[in-house]
């Protein structure tokens, strides 16, 4: 494990100062790191402070540093169906080109994975931030087949597989009371 390679600013800055601009220098690192603020979307996401595994690879090449690896962490969030805890393993790939400043790039497009840095220390908040979400589902489920709360009641249909409702079109709630109240003065009159 190494832990030379960052300052004490951010757990997810890291030193290149040894490897930038000699093309071909490499440096691994694998490390624990607390996970930052809004790690996911209001569905699920990794919790603010929650240790992220990071193994990286930068290495020099000839417009930057060029950092791949993983991260992997625990989502947690909410099911979409019926609102339990959902804990989610994650293990994402991420990478990212960190150019040095001094960097023309033919043409306008920059890729999504290029990222301007100093020379010196490279921020990878952003690129763990777009690993992490690409792999979350849009719309976490504690299970595949999670049958989700009964609509009417709001009971948890997992923990009640019988569970039903006499179904009443609600527009013809209102007929049902004058059908009791015509049957009740039927019963006085006999």
């Amino acid at each position: 494990m190494s832990h030379h390679h960052r300052p004490a600013a951010s757990p997810l800055h890291f030193s290149v100062r040894e490897i930038a601009r000699r093309p071909g220098a490499q440096s691994i690192v694998s490390t624990v790191v607390p996970a930052p603020a809004v790690l996911g979307t209001d569905m699920i996401g990794v919790p603010e402070g929650a240790d992220m595994t990071l193994e990286l690879s930068f290495e020099s090449v000839s417009e930057g540093i060029w950092v791949h690896g993983t991260v992997a962490a625990e989502a947690i969030g909410e099911c979409g169906r019926c609102l339990d805890i959902v804990r989610l393993p994650i293990n994402a790939a991420l990478q990212g080109l960190f150019a040095y400043p001094d960097r023309e790039f033919p043409g306008d497009d920059e890729s999504e994975d290029v990222f301007e840095f100093d020379g010196d220390v490279v921020e990878l908040e952003e690129v763990v931030r777009d690993a992490v979400v690409t792999v979350l589902p849009f719309t976490p489920l504690c299970r595949p087949d999670c049958p989700g709360l009964c609509d009417q009641c709001g009971a948890r249909l997992a923990d009640y597989p019988d569970h039903v409702h006499d179904d009443v079109d609600p527009r013809w709630s209102a007929l049902s009371t004058l059908v009791t109240d015509e049957s009740l003065t039927e019963q006085k009159e006999n």
